[in-house]
């Protein structure tokens, strides 16, 4: 073995390295404010509704728009997860996927054609703000977990303060 291979970061084939900063993180990024978004959104819609009815027929209040965000929101995090996944192997963090992704469905199948139309439907705004949650939280593990990986590689070689790979 030469020297220069020596000082080359042990990364098994199957592993991805990604670095810091870069789309897939980005996306992750994303989700976590999306999710976040859709949470509050769920939360805080009934009493904007009560407080400000004409809000009952903007995209606010959409099930259409909803649909489509809730399904978006579910095929993001389950992408990121799985990647996630790949590179940190904590598969356990598809659970949350999971439970996050059933609740939001079964809240949107079972909800009131009009968001609170006639009460504050809290156990669907609820149900949808954890779902959310989930989602949410899903996102900002994978992002530590995939920073945490991302730091571990990188510095694997060696401790020689030359080597290429020690600077990040």
């Amino acid at each position: 073995m030469t020297d220069l291979h020596k000082h080359q970061p042990a990364l098994q084939d199957d592993t991805m390295f990604v670095a810091p900063g870069t789309s897939t993180m980005r996306w992750d990024r994303l989700g976590v404010f999306a999710s976040s978004l859709c949470a509050v959104h769920c939360l805080c819609l009934p009493w904007l509704l009560v407080a400000m009815p004409f809000l009952a027929g903007t995209i606010l209040a959409d099930r259409e728009v909803e649909l489509w965000f809730v399904v978006g929101s579910i095929l993001l995090a389950t992408v990121c997860t799985v990647g996630g996944c790949r590179a940190h192997r904590k598969w356990w963090l598809l659970g949350l996927v999971t439970t996050g992704a059933v609740a939001l469905g079964c809240v949107h199948v079972t909800a009131p054609p009009f968001c609170c139309a006639k009460d504050l439907s809290w156990p669907h705004a609820l149900g949808a703000a954890f779902g959310g949650g989930l989602l949410a939280t899903s996102h900002f593990l994978n992002l530590r977990l995939r920073s945490s990986t991302i730091s571990t590689a990188a510095g694997a070689c060696c401790n020689r303060s030359t080597c290429s790979h020690n600077r990040l």
